[in-house]
């Protein structure tokens, strides 16, 4: 079966006799006369790797389970989590069961936990010994074949494409966009943004995204936030602007009339007369995000802009929406008048510069700021706004080199998905994820991550860590969205130091292809196949 996956490697194994045959694929029915089997003895295991993140359950088929027949069964998205047990490290069994022990039968075909994981340990306890015919994963994947394509001549940039796409990909569960497979099984409509321009830009539309948007709007009467955070209802408008661009869809858009109306009456009663933003609680990334007790006073003002600036962008795409519904607009006129009146400064965070300059407020200061330390400070949620707003400036080059140094590190320690929060200084000293625990070096799963994900609560697979998809396809292809329904598109390939770029994008009308070669007098020669009802504009 397609969703059937054998182990690719036994990384360990004690008190256990030829755990090999575990690799070997094998009739899906248990039988009273099995020969190639596993033995685990009492106080044995097995540690297998699966060679790739998955959101899977384990389904184990049992020729004998003696003695006390407790099995346990730990799921991890590195080795080491595997390794440790609940408390241990921050591991936890939050949003879904990753570590508990089951009673298995003889003659047994069981289906265990779903999970977001890579590697799994089979243990006995007690005196149980286990006989084992096959341990295969099955895999709950979204089997919609990519649209969206991009290729360039640089290896790394290749395959740091496809393993964000392969997140994105993994986070598309349930009707939902998850942010996480092991833990943040839940639609934050934040989070949610550059998972939207993902698969406008890998599938064009999913029905994810309607489904995610209105399960929080509907679980969000007004005058409540979306996800208690005012800033994801700023975050929900600015989600619905892209994805009705990308696809025109104007049922959808209409469906969102009421609802878009009253959330601007309430925003507008949070912006005071001289600009300054009134919510109750602002939130921008983790990283950014300023607690009373923090004494870094650069964080709480750039966390103050960040908002400022996300409320103008989130007006701005308001104002989009309310002219093509029809309606009035003179609110978001009123609104964008005040917040003017305000101008902030950003101190220190380069997602804070991202939005400003993503939002119109930015200026080459705000560039600087990005590039200035290089993959240092960069974020995997706010990576889109980062990198977009660098290379507006004219950093091509620098955005794409803080692109391959940041994300290429989590690649070199393993990943074979991308990361709910990564710092580029993690990587000093760090053994691979997919490597028993090191004398001496960092366990970049265990002994890092920060405010909600720490040690290995911490996510390895997150969707908002998609947004280099968005930066490589519609910001360095350039294949930019400029009417509803991707009837007009505008090329502006920003290729740094690549010479090679091709690209297909998804429309409705069929797939755009674009492919940019960089000549030797470092002019760009494009050359394009549109399908009819696309215009190419300047």
């Amino acid at each position: 079966m397609k969703n059937l996956l054998l182990p690719k490697k036994i990384i360990d194994s004690k008190n256990a006799i030829d755990a090999d045959k575990l690799k070997i694929a094998k009739p899906l029915q248990i039988g009273l006369c099995e020969p190639d089997v596993t033995v685990i003895k009492k106080g044995g295991y097995v540690l297998l790797d699966f060679g790739k993140e998955i959101c899977a359950s384990l389904r184990l088929l049992v020729r004998d389970c003696l003695g006390d027949r407790q099995v346990r069964i730990v799921y991890g998205e590195s080795v080491s989590e595997t390794l440790s047990s609940i408390g241990e490290k921050g591991a936890t069994n939050d949003h879904a069961t990753r570590d508990q022990i089951f009673y298995i039968s003889h003659y047994s075909d069981m289906t265990i936990n779903q999970s977001g994981f890579r590697f799994v340990k089979i243990e006995c306890v007690g005196d149980t010994e286990l006989i084992i015919k096959n341990a295969y994963a099955v895999n709950s994947i979204y089997e919609k074949a990519y649209k969206g394509k991009f290729t360039c001549n640089d290896k790394l940039v290749n395959k740091i494409f496809q393993t964000a796409a392969y997140t994105l990909k993994l986070c598309l569960q349930n009707g939902m966009i998850w942010d996480g497979i092991k833990r943040d099984r839940l639609v934050w409509i934040g989070d949610m943004n550059p998972e939207t321009l993902s698969v406008n830009c890998l599938y064009g539309s999913a029905p994810h995204v309607e489904n995610s948007l209105n399960f929080v709007r509907d679980q969000t009467p007004l005058p409540n936030w979306m996800n208690h955070f005012p800033t994801y209802s700023l975050w929900w408008i600015v989600n619905v602007r892209d994805y009705y661009f990308q696809n025109g869809n104007i049922k959808y858009l209409e469906e969102q009339r009421d609802y878009l109306k009253g959330l601007l009456a309430q925003v507008a009663q949070n912006i005071k007369d001289n600009g300054e933003t009134a919510f109750p609680f602002i939130f921008i990334d983790w990283p950014t995000h300023y607690e009373p007790s923090d004494p870094d006073q650069d964080k709480k003002l750039d966390e103050i802009a960040g908002t400022h600036a996300l409320t103008v962008y989130a007006v701005k795409c308001a104002k989009e929406l309310l002219t093509v519904l029809g309606e009035d607009w003179s609110i978001c006129d009123e609104m964008l008048a005040k917040l003017v009146k305000t101008k902030y400064d950003v101190r220190k965070y380069k997602q804070i510069s991202g939005v400003k300059i993503v939002a119109g407020l930015g200026d080459k200061k705000d560039a600087e700021l990005i590039v200035n330390g290089g993959a240092k400070g960069m974020s995997t949620f706010m990576s889109y706004f980062i990198l977009k707003g660098a290379t507006s400036f004219g950093y091509e080059a620098e955005s794409i080199e803080m692109m391959k140094d940041y994300y290429g590190a989590m690649l070199s320690l393993g990943a074979t998905s991308f990361w709910e929060d990564f710092n580029i200084d993690w990587a000093e000293n760090a053994y691979r994820i997919d490597r028993k625990p090191v004398r001496g070096k960092k366990d970049v799963h265990g002994d890092y991550g920060a405010f909600c994900y720490k040690g290995f609560r911490h996510s390895f697979c997150h969707g908002w860590s998609s947004g280099v998809v968005p930066f490589l396809m519609n910001v360095v292809a350039g294949v930019e969205v400029v009417e509803a329904g991707c009837k007009k598109i505008r090329i502006t390939p920003r290729l740094g130091n690549l010479t090679n770029v091709k690209v297909d994008y998804p429309t409705p009308f069929g797939i755009l292809k674009v492919e940019h070669t960089k000549n030797a007098d470092g002019s760009i020669s494009t050359n394009l196949s549109v399908p009819s009802g696309v215009e190419i504009v300047k």
